[in-house]
């Protein structure tokens, strides 16, 4: 009994232990070996970390023949975003999505939801003493610490000692700094926060103040004006916990704290001196206006949406059917896709619909009131068992984290949240619960289930936990074997020839068969050797066929696995455009699949640009005409859709109206593009109108201003010249023509003609 009773402590001891594990693996943890560093290795590491301590949990369990549950407040209303994301992602536009994610971006999706959930129950059934709470608190805050060193490590005096691990890398908690600049608020919050304090170590002391001047300066040298907005929102907490707590504090601090205040207030206003800031790449995102308009449109797009959302993971399908025609009137952005909103808040009510929404807010609101509820009768809520009087500074702590909890939720509703601000969010919410679990008895009730010592009910309960322990035991194989597909991707994209490159994705694609991306990927790799074998002098007709097909058919399978994907659709219309050269009635296929991809996108000018192509070489002018018309409709200046339309008429002989489209597309731009330039001289001087010919001459010498060796436009300039009788002029063309091109024997027939001898 006594062997018993050690090997339940040290299980127990255990549990915890990789809770502080986790703490620090997560804000650390990258993989050079994926094609994105910061995603899958740190939900894996994540994943992999809570499964070992559901493992020791249930061996516990099965130990002592005795279940213990330490339930808080906050389950049931956990269990019910549990419930409705499961409805949202049951009724999904794209289920894989909705419950695995995806690999090379971030989006909420359910196993991810599903452990973060797990995470929560954990702390709360592990943390059940206040040095464990603080054990947890102080990973964070140190974790924190380390991360901003080797931040301004680098942004400062240029020494790159994430180098060592992941070449390039700026931070380690996301590609973005935005959500790295969120983490730095937090940990800044709590270190500085904890200096308040009256009763602490000096050697404590001197480590939150070195970490909280090391966050603070992460956060000048980013000076991103969305995080000065949050930290101030954050200062105006910490002071009102130092007011709260005026006996227990540490005055000169709060005052420290109000300087700070008013510091970020002048970079609010004046912004940061351009001196202390330091260059950091561009972050592109959807705007906050497009990112409402769209999950407006999306909520309100019938019942199913407006419940359960489009489901977790699918704002892809959400911008693509809902982006708006004024989108393509935004210069740098008009052409891109988006699959994440601009904050996260947007992402929970078009993916989930308002029911996880309103669940959501609920569970927020729920917490807040029971931690106001405890901050205002912060005198009368202790429990006499766990704290004591002399410990008020404990409840510091606790809103302190509190504090840098709601911060996090209220930056959900301007920044857009990947793994680790999720992860943050949840480990946060459970401290907060369980902090407030030792001043308030009532968070948190203790619940125990012994089981009978009898034989059936000791073999039917090793029975459940043996097949829950095999259960886990399956889901951490099932997920080694994604994780592995992931590498073998990776190594197919870093791969230096085709055949490496199929190899690889083929291994991927036996370890998870059901990603589109990597059936996506397959197909280019068949393109570029179908290519590669065109280009071989002996032209391998039967080779290329089979490259080909094998494209088609990985590309047709990704489209099966994402109906709702614009991006597979227009994967496989390129296969079919290819496909075309070989096999005709692949045009066919091609036209349809870019149908697809409009009906899914209909306000995209590209779709109907590329729709527009295809008809015109399948000789379908009317339906080209149309095509090329809506695209122009849909972005006025889209410069492509006016010259592929000029060229329609141009077929046609429809000149009129090809000079008509050619003009529309000097306004348009066209004036600073030498190849349209060129055309719509030829066009002219094939016309011979009037001043046709003037005008003709004028756009070439244009275009060669442009583009001095466009041999085309010389060539014409020289035939024109030619054709006045102006041989000097002509043959200065007719020259660079050939010093362009040296083999040329038609240019070299000219100039024999008009000097009457030999070039050479």
């Amino acid at each position: 009994m006594l062997a018993n009773q050690r090997l339940l402590k040290f299980l127990d001891v255990f549990s915890y232990i990789f809770l502080l594990v986790n703490v620090v693996a997560i804000p650390l943890f990258m993989d050079k070996s994926l094609a994105n560093l910061y995603i899958i290795p740190k939900q894996y590491v994540f994943i992999c970390l809570l499964l070992v301590n559901v493992v020791l949990f249930v061996a516990k369990t099965i130990l002592s023949k005795t279940l213990v549950y330490r339930r808080s407040i906050m389950d049931l209303p956990i269990l019910g975003v549990l419930l409705i994301a499961l409805f949202s992602a049951i009724f999904s536009a794209n289920h894989y999505d909705s419950f695995l994610g995806r690999n090379e971006y971030f989006v909420l999706n359910y196993i991810f939801l599903i452990f973060a959930a797990v995470f929560y129950f954990l702390i709360t059934n592990f943390v059940s003493t206040r040095a464990r709470w603080n054990g947890l608190n102080e990973a964070l805050i140190y974790t924190g610490g380390f991360t901003a060193l080797l931040f301004v490590l680098k942004a400062v005096f240029k020494l790159d000692a994430l180098s060592y691990f992941i070449p390039g890398a700026l931070n380690t908690i996301d590609k973005i700094n935005t959500p790295f600049g969120l983490w730095m608020i937090v940990v800044f919050l709590i270190s500085a926060g904890r200096l308040l304090k009256k009763d602490i170590a000096v050697g404590r002391s001197l480590a939150y103040f070195f970490i909280a001047i090391l966050t603070f300066v992460s956060l000048v040298l980013l000076s991103f004006n969305i995080l000065w907005w949050i930290l101030l929102a954050g200062l105006v907490l910490l002071l009102l916990v130092g007011v709260s707590f005026m006996k227990e504090v540490r005055l000169g601090w709060v005052s420290a704290l109000f300087a700070v205040l008013i510091l970020v207030v002048v970079f609010i206003t004046f912004g940061t001196p351009r001196y202390l800031q330091t260059t950091v790449p561009a972050e592109v995102s959807l705007g906050a206006q497009p990112s409402w308009s769209i999950t407006a449109h999306s909520l309100f797009s019938g019942a199913k949406n407006f419940m359960l959302g489009s489901g977790l993971g699918t704002f892809n399908v959400d911008f693509s059917q809902f982006r708006s025609v004024d989108f393509n009137n935004d210069s740098v952005a008009w052409s891109l896709r988006f699959s994440q909103p601009s904050n996260t808040f947007f992402a929970l009510i078009a993916e989930g619909g308002i029911l996880l929404a309103l669940v959501f807010l609920f569970l927020i609101l729920f917490a807040l009131g029971h931690v106001f509820n405890v901050w205002f009768k912060k005198s009368s809520f202790f429990t006499a068992q766990r704290v004591s009087l002399e410990d008020g500074d404990f409840r510091i702590d606790v809103f302190l984290v509190a504090a840098a909890w709601l911060v996090l939720c209220g930056a959900s509703a301007v920044t857009y949240f990947g793994p680790v601000m999720w992860w943050l969010w949840w480990l946060l919410f459970g401290l907060v619960m369980s902090g407030l679990s030792f001043v308030n008895s009532e968070i948190i009730k203790y619940r125990e289930w012994e089981v009978e010592d009898t034989p059936q009910y000791s073999l039917t309960f090793s029975f459940i936990m043996i097949v829950a322990l095999a259960g886990l035991i399956m889901v951490g194989v099932w997920g080694a074997r994604m994780y592995m597909a992931e590498r073998s991707y990776t190594k197919a994209l870093n791969s230096k020839d085709y055949a490496s490159a199929e190899i690889n994705l083929k291994s991927a694609l036996y370890q998870r068969n059901s990603s589109d991306v990597y059936h996506a990927a397959l197909a280019q790799v068949y393109l570029m050797e179908a290519a590669d074998a065109a280009n071989r002098q002996s032209g391998d007709l039967q080779a290329i066929s089979s490259y080909m097909a094998q494209a088609v058919n990985e590309a047709r399978a990704a489209t099966e696995l994402s109906p709702r994907s614009v991006a597979i659709w227009e994967n496989l219309a390129v296969m079919y455009e290819n496909a075309a050269v070989i096999v005709p009635e692949a045009r066919d296929w091609a036209i349809k699949s870019w149908q697809k991809a409009k009906e899914l996108e209909p306000t995209n000018p590209v779709l109907s640009l590329r729709l527009a192509n295809n008809y015109a070489l399948s000789n379908k002018a009317d339906d080209a005409i149309k095509s090329y018309n809506e695209a122009a409709s849909l972005k006025k200046d889209y410069l492509d859709a006016y010259v592929g339309l000029a060229g329609v008429y141009e077929q046609q002989n429809k000149i009129e109206e090809a000079v008509g489209a050619y003009k529309t597309a000097l306004v348009y731009g066209g004036t600073n593009n030498s190849m349209v330039l060129f055309d719509f001289g030829r066009l002219l001087y094939n016309r011979n109108k009037g001043n046709d010919r003037n005008d003709a001459e004028a756009l070439w010498l244009a275009a060669v201003r442009l583009q001095p060796n466009y041999s085309n436009a010389l060539y014409s300039l020289g035939m024109l010249y030619e054709s006045r009788g102006n041989k000097t002029a002509a043959l200065q063309y007719y020259y660079k023509v050939k010093d362009l091109n040296p083999d040329n024997k038609d240019i070299n027939s000219k100039i024999r003609a008009l000097v009457g001898g030999t070039t050479e």
